[in-house]
């Protein structure tokens, strides 16, 4: 039995936008009602899962049913909607959403995935949960094994590991604090026992030593043998120096860069069914829009545990 829209709101949505979409003489395709199949597959979803209002759909719902729609069956042959279908429904919701906004039903618009099959664009080199530990295997002093931590272990960009203090590491209660992260954003972001462990041994030994032989004071956490701050560049060479002394030709051919832990991390944590919302606030993402990347991509992957758990 076809379903249909149950909610009348959504009913007068849909009319409103069948209205829309004929005045303006929108391609249809062979249905002649792409479109308005497309809008009402898509409020049918949301009714199924507890949204009745149209006001009350955010960016969440809409990466909820972007992985519905590329996981859906099709109908007419075996596996999941072709690649152009997913496009075309995705275009009709935008269509959708520009309607409800001229008539003001909605005061702003939410978020709509855009479609370019999954693993077609270029994906930036990660490392795998057994090549972390082959790293971590062999660094060589405290500060390798501090950076590692903190690069993949708490996701940091390369401009927030250069710019951070020792103030800035709580090991009483197991916090990094990110003072001014993308877009001057603060965040807080746990760290697992493994983290502190690392992170404390270098505190105590290596920089210590280091803050003993410096002629100034400095809180910079990550200090070079002259006890200044590390910049950016010099950590990324001393990660490429430990990507090398594992003698993997394979890793060393993937080009790792500090920006490659920190997606290695979002995709571990991914796989291991983390929350996109949990994703978003670790990474620091100002939307929710760019942690679904991790979700979607990882969605059909087997469960495995990270490294720094």
């Amino acid at each position: 039995m076809k379903k249909e829209i149950q909610t009348p709101s959504y009913q007068t949505h849909l009319r409103d936008f069948d209205s829309f979409v004929t005045v303006r003489n929108y391609k249809q395709g062979r249905s002649g009602k792409m479109h308005q199949n497309a809008v009402t597959q898509f409020l049918i979803w949301m009714e199924e899962n507890g949204i009745t209002k149209i006001k009350d759909v955010t960016s969440t719902e809409m990466i909820l049913y972007y992985e519905y729609l590329i996981s859906r069956p099709n109908k007419r042959r075996e596996g999941t909607l072709a690649e152009q279908t997913i496009k075309s429904n995705l275009y009709s919701l935008s269509l959708f959403m520009q309607n409800l906004l001229e008539n003001r039903t909605i005061e702003s618009g939410f978020y709509i995935p855009s479609y370019g099959g999954i693993g077609t664009s270029k994906i930036r080199n990660t490392l795998t949960v057994e090549e972390v530990k082959l790293v971590y295997a062999y660094c060589e002093n405290d500060l390798e094994s501090a950076l590692l931590s903190i690069a993949y272990g708490c996701g940091l960009r390369r401009s927030e590991l250069e710019s951070l203090n020792v103030r800035d590491i709580q090991l009483s209660t197991g916090e990094l604090i990110v003072r001014e992260g993308k877009g001057s954003k603060r965040r807080v972001v746990p760290m697992s026992d493994t983290v502190i462990e690392s992170v404390r041994k270098y505190i105590q030994n290596e920089r210590h030593e280091r803050v003993m032989k410096s002629e100034h004071f400095d809180d910079a956490f990550f200090m070079n043998m002259r006890g200044r701050r590390m910049r950016g560049e010099h950590l990324n060479d001393t990660l490429k120096k430990m990507i090398e002394q594992t003698n993997s030709y394979e890793m060393v051919q993937k080009e790792i860069t500090l920006h490659c832990l920190r997606h290695s991390i979002a995709n571990h944590l991914a796989e291991n069914h983390a929350g996109i919302e949990f994703i978003r606030k670790f990474l620091g993402h100002a939307e929710i829009n760019t942690a679904y990347i991790y979700a979607i991509k990882n969605k059909k992957r087997n469960k495995i545990t990270t490294f720094f758990k």
